[in-house]
């Protein structure tokens, strides 16, 4: 089955052509806003994380070297290896160690550990509320000073001593048996082994319980180790405070995957026997740093101090990781990572804007190009609505209407001349078709004398009963019409062509006047005879007067008793051959009396004829001569048989004639024993086989639509009501109503024609009464004869083509179907 495709308007595909274009349009700008602004994100993103790595770096690389700066000058100074004495304040080192946290937020505290297991300690509190509780500190304490110290008798005392940001005590606490010895720590055992400052790797710090590193060194003098503090939490905190973007972060992690800093969760929580535990990317909390661990992990001996993007549970991230050295003995990571959309937020909101601009000019500009394109597409769907007409034969002149668009315009000029040339051809044709039909009718009316002028005259009483009946509003024929010039013509061609099959018909056959004619009348033939027998008779006469035998009296009575006999039977055989009255039975028992007469041929009668007539003769053998032949006689040569089927043998057409075996039967006795008329059963078949090949012969042109019927309406004017006409045993029901006016019209013009030399004109009283009669037995249509009687188109006829003594006094109610008493039968 093939695929039905669905039909648009043009205005309908107009406006979704400019919708799909600005949808396009918009689509395609969104599309390439959006892929400029990733790679503007990523430009700007990459160059912001630049920055900032750097100078986070920076800062945290040079917060590093200072320590360790103030380490190496520390461990140098002079005084530096003396043990604190009493509350420390005095101790040599104080204003270094003061001056650093002061100077340096990255520092937590600063301190020596001596060989001694003396110690001694100056922490910043500053604003951290958590190392305040951790120390127990006052409100306004900015520092701490830690000493662990010998008494006079030689035992180990802790004290702490808390100082504002002007360095005066505010608080102190003391206490006996401290627990630390700062000999023990990492730091200071690591110290031991080596020569320079160094960093060591996160642990607990004693004092605070917090994770941090501890940059430390020997004293220079010996006899202590100087440290200093730097908290993971100070990292995390210095992160914080470093803005990437409206939702990113950095993070501090190492190459093992352990986070050491983290902006807003503990990177470290302390485990069982004080044991700092990392909290590992695998198991963070979040996605962030599982997903950049994982990312970096992934390529550990590639450049990863690159800007790059990754998707994190569904959404673009760039990230960008930087390796920090900074003199550590193990790696560490500085990430920077924030959402593509920090970058492209703006652009999202243009692309938002764009997106809504472009459907609020879609509102406003749809209705605009519905209304343009609707005008556009009127010029079109006047000129569909033209070409309908086309499609209906209609190609009369269009109503006015015109395009401002260049192309549409001269579509519909050449439209419009387009139409003007078909109709000027239709017209022509349609003329030249016209005279063709009348030319055919009129060689038909020319072939004979014997049809006359009825091929033409038959069209126009058709018409003028067919325009009676369009006008009928009442009765059988009120729903009958032939409202288009199309409908009227196609009914004046079938009439013009309703007897076009004569042309088939022999012209002898057709102006068969007497039962002896063929080419010739052979009752001249017939004649001959009958004077040889008068001759026969009278050398009989001669010949008994010169024998003397018999009595001269008794030979001229008999002479003249043969005279009156020959001419009588010759009189009555010429009668016969008229055909103008019904052959009883006696009348044709005398014509074989008279035909058992002979006479005696002397002269071969098989030369001098055509090919055709010595081929009939030539079925018997030739007979001696002389010979004795019948003096009315059927001969074989008589018959001519049928050649070929008078109908198609498929019988298509509904043909029921009944077909004579022979296509001729000459034969003198069987001619001139017609019992009425002139016409053998061959003679009238071959008549009214006109109307079979009128079927046939129309039937194979091919009509155009507006035709189609012209076979129908020609071929059924010999059909009667009740199905006992010819050739296809029509009945009314079967017949349309132009068939049947133009049976009634063929009817009556035959009857009343006065151009035909075989009989006289009926008069229209005459040719009425043998009508009403048709009628009346159902071979005419008695609803058109009624009209055609209601509606004188005898009498305008009449007028016209018929003589005036023709058209005599006519009552109309006589003739009608109410008169009869009865109605002509619908069968």
């Amino acid at each position: 089955m093939p695929l039905r495709i669905r039909r648009y308007p043009f205005y309908v595909g107009i406006a979704t052509l400019i919708v799909f274009i600005v949808v396009v349009l918009t689509g395609l700008f969104l599309w390439i806003s959006h892929r400029e602004s990733k790679i503007a994100a990523f430009q700007t993103a990459d160059r912001l994380f630049s920055e900032i790595n750097a100078k986070v770096l920076q800062r945290y690389e040079s917060a590093l070297e200072s320590v360790a700066v103030l380490a190496d000058s520390a461990a140098r100074m002079p005084g530096m290896a003396s043990p604190p004495v009493g509350g420390g304040l005095t101790h040599s080192g104080m204003e270094l160690m003061l001056s650093s946290l002061e100077f340096n937020d990255e520092l937590f505290s600063v301190y020596v550990g001596y060989d001694d297991g003396t110690f001694i300690q100056i922490a910043a509190i500053r604003e951290n509320p958590e190392v305040r509780r951790l120390f127990e500190a006052p409100q306004k304490a900015f520092f701490v000073l830690r000493t662990i110290s010998a008494d006079t008798e030689g035992a180990l005392k802790q004290r702490w001593l808390f100082l504002d940001r002007q360095r005066q005590v505010i608080g102190e606490r003391s206490g006996l048996d401290p627990d630390y010895d700062p000999r023990t720590r990492p730091w200071y055992i690591r110290a031991n082994r080596e020569t320079t400052a160094f960093y060591t790797r996160p642990y607990i710090f004693s004092s605070t319980r917090l994770p941090g590193i501890t940059c430390a060194e020997r004293l220079i003098d010996g006899g202590g180790v100087f440290g200093a503090d730097i908290t993971l939490d100070q990292f995390s905190r210095s992160l914080k405070k470093q803005k990437v973007s409206d939702n990113g972060m950095l993070f501090l992690f190492d190459r093992s995957g352990r986070v050491i800093a983290h902006p807003t969760q503990d990177a470290v929580r302390v485990g069982a026997h004080e044991a700092l535990v990392f909290i590992s990317a695998e198991t963070s909390d979040d996605p962030r740093v599982r997903s950049v661990v994982a990312d970096v992990r992934k390529k550990p001996d590639g450049n990863i101090n690159c800007t790059r993007e990754i998707r994190i549970d569904g959404i673009d991230y760039l990230v960008r990781s930087t390796p920090i050295k900074a003199g550590l003995k193990f790696d560490q990571i500085l990430a920077s990572i924030a959402p593509v959309s920090d970058f492209t937020g703006h652009i999202r909101r243009m692309q938002q804007r764009v997106f809504l601009f472009s459907g609020l000019l879609l509102l406003l500009v749809l209705p605009l190009v519905l209304l343009v394109s609707k005008k556009i597409s009127r010029s079109l769907i006047l000129l569909e609505v033209e070409s309908r007409k086309i499609g209906q034969r209609d190609f009369s002149e269009s109503a006015a209407f015109d395009s401002s668009i260049k192309e549409i315009h001269a579509l519909i000029r050449a439209f419009v001349l387009m139409k003007r040339t078909i109709r000027k051809l239709l017209k022509e044709q349609r003329k030249l078709f016209s005279d063709l039909t009348k030319l055919i009718a009129g060689a038909i009316d020319a072939k004979s004398p014997y049809t006359g002028g009825h091929c033409a005259r038959v069209p126009e009483l058709a018409k003028m009963l067919a325009e009676a009946a369009c006008d009928t509003t009442k009765g059988p024929l009120a729903d009958f019409s032939m409202e288009t010039e199309d409908q009227r013509w196609e009914f004046e061609v079938a009439a013009w062509l309703h007897d076009c099959g004569k042309v088939t018909t022999p012209e002898f056959v057709v102006d068969k006047a007497t039962k002896l004619e063929t080419i010739y009348n052979r009752i001249h033939e017939i004649r001959m005879r009958f004077e040889v027998l008068l001759r026969d008779a009278e050398i009989d006469y001669y010949r008994g007067r010169l024998a003397g035998d018999e009595d001269e009296a008794f030979l001229e009575r008999r002479l003249e008793k043969s005279r009156l006999q020959i001419a009588e039977d010759f009189a009555f055989v010429a009668q016969c051959n008229i055909g103008s009255e019904l052959m009883a039975d006696e009348n044709i028992a005398r014509l074989k009396k008279i035909a058992m007469t002979t006479w005696l041929r002397h002269l071969d009668d098989r030369i001098g004829i055509s090919p055709d007539e010595a081929l009939l003769k030539n079925a018997s053998p030739p007979p001696s001569l002389p010979v004795v032949e019948p003096l009315l006689a059927d001969k074989p040569e008589h018959i001519v048989p049928r050649p070929q089927p008078a109908a198609p043998t498929d019988n298509d057409y509904g043909f029921n004639m009944e077909i004579p075996e022979n296509q001729y039967n000459l034969g003198e006795l069987y001619n001139l024993s017609i019992r009425k008329g002139t016409l053998s059963p061959e003679d009238r078949f071959k008549i009214n086989e006109h109307i079979i090949q009128t079927i046939i012969m129309l039937g194979r042109l091919d009509f155009p639509e507006y035709l189609q019927q012209v076979p129908e309406f020609a071929g059924a004017h010999h059909e009667t009501m009740d199905g006992t006409g010819y050739p296809r045993g029509l009945r009314k029901r079967e017949m349309s109503v132009q068939a049947r006016i133009i049976a009634i019209a063929d009817i009556f013009e035959a009857l009343t024609a006065a151009d035909r030399p075989y009989k006289t004109p009926k008069t229209v009283n005459e040719a009425l009464g043998i009508m009403s009669r048709m009628r009346d037995d159902a071979h005419i249509d008695g609803d058109l004869f009624d009209l055609f009687l209601k509606s004188r188109i005898y009498k305008k006829y009449a007028r016209q083509y018929l003589a005036p003594e023709q058209l005599d006094g006519v009552n109309i109610d006589s003739y009608r179907s109410s008169a009869a008493g009865k109605k002509t039968p619908v069968a």
